[in-house]
């Protein structure tokens, strides 16, 4: 990588699993170093401009000792397919609403955080938001397996 990369995580609200994905992601980059050169962010395709993260949501990333407090929801626009490199959404959802959503010119890849993680095809992060924490912090242990396969993929040649 010899430019500034960039990668956007979408859920619903952007308040439960986008913000998970993109602390934990930033975290990793962070602690290797490379906080300058890939940058995160999220968004909902349902989002409600300027909503923090849901208060377990902060919880669980704390318990990885990833702090996403000062995020806030934003919602994704076309104009994120011109400045991405990838777009990951958490779900098969997602990803259908961003491939109707996407522009013919878009430079951004989307993809599923999980794709091929299941031995039936790709597998989806379950939206935790209405639940309770144990939903949380199952989401949390599938965003970390996806986030560190993304890790391993961006960082793969350079």
């Amino acid at each position: 990588m010899n430019s500034l990369y960039s990668v956007l995580f979408v859920c619903t609200g952007n308040l439960c699993r986008s913000p998970i994905a993109h602390g934990f992601l930033a975290d990793a980059l962070s602690a290797r170093g490379l906080q300058d050169r890939i940058f995160v962010d999220s968004a909902g395709t349902h989002a409600r401009e300027g909503e923090p993260p849901h208060p377990l949501a902060i919880a669980v990333a704390a318990d990885y000792g990833v702090d996403i407090r000062a995020q806030r929801a934003r919602q994704v626009t076309t104009e994120d397919f011109m400045a991405f490199d990838r777009i990951v959404a958490l779900d098969r959802e997602h990803l259908g609403h961003l491939a109707r959503l996407q522009p013919i010119q878009a430079r951004a890849k989307i993809e599923l955080l999980l794709t091929g993680m299941a031995a039936s095809g790709d597998a989806e992060v379950p939206d935790p938001y209405g639940r309770g924490i144990e939903e949380f912090e199952y989401a949390a242990r599938l965003i970390d397996i996806g986030v560190a396969k993304l890790l391993a993929d961006l960082t793969a040649n350079g």
